[in-house]
């Protein structure tokens, strides 16, 4: 498949989310109820602020592995974020992305064009993915696929928030891939940290408007398991900051 790379602004989009993963039997009913509700139950009508008329299908918050679990969000692009909390909010990141320009039957030609691209060998980054449907035709629509790529010298990003992976001594023990390969650790069934850089779409909490938030700091500084702030200056460091 031909693509192009291109450089994008960060986006906010507003609408209606859930969580499934490519092998969960009830994805298509998962994600087509999105799409339902999205149009017939007016949400698309109701959203304040559309940028224009285009339909987004956002996916976020998986680990790199098209077995683990992700969100998918069906929006509309938005000039801010909406006040009302009915609707699913969702940044999707500026950065490097592969476009790819899709034509034919709305579902079919999407799906094909996805089974495609996860044989790719693409430096994806797997933050943020998403699919811009420029016109509402069935048939013969026009979509244009946006894939995450890694930025130049983010491969060396361990976790979300700055915890150095490679230096812990339960890795191995608790055959753990580590926090950015992982939909949940190893010592329970979420990490408050961990979720809110995914939800956000961030690669590390270094990326965020609120660094470094209180979530962040409480933990870096845990009287048992803090290290003194030490995470908090290598997501500096990651993100380029001094």
């Amino acid at each position: 498949m031909e693509y192009e790379i291109v450089t994008l602004e960060e986006k906010i989009a507003a609408g209606v989310s859930a969580r499934t993963n490519n092998y969960a039997p009830d994805m298509g009913a998962v994600i087509g109820g999105l799409w339902n509700r999205f149009y017939k139950e007016g949400i698309w009508a109701s959203i304040p602020g559309k940028v224009n008329e285009k339909a987004l299908g956002i996916y976020t918050g998986y680990a790199g592995d098209e077995h683990a679990d992700y969100t998918v969000v069906v929006a509309c692009e938005t000039a801010e974020e909406p006040e009302q909390t009915k609707y699913a909010v969702c940044r999707i990141p500026a950065g490097r992305y592969a476009k790819f320009v899709i034509h034919g039957d709305m579902v079919q030609a999407v799906a094909a064009a996805w089974q495609e691209i996860w044989q790719m060998d693409l430096p994806r980054s797997f933050r943020c993915d998403f699919e811009e449907y420029q016109d509402d035709g069935m048939e013969n629509a026009e979509i244009h696929i946006y894939v995450g790529l890694k930025e130049e010298g983010d491969g060396g990003i361990e976790s979300r928030c700055g915890l150095l992976c490679s230096e812990c001594a339960y890795r191995e023990q608790m055959n753990c891939s580590g926090c950015v390969q992982i939909t949940k650790p190893f010592w329970g069934e979420s990490c408050p940290v961990k979720s809110c850089c995914e939800t956000r779409t961030h690669g590390h909490c270094g990326q965020c408007e609120k660094f470094p938030c209180e979530l962040l700091h409480g933990f870096a500084y845990d009287e048992k398991q803090g290290d003194n702030g030490k995470r908090i200056e290598t997501c500096k460091s990651w993100n380029g900051a001094h």
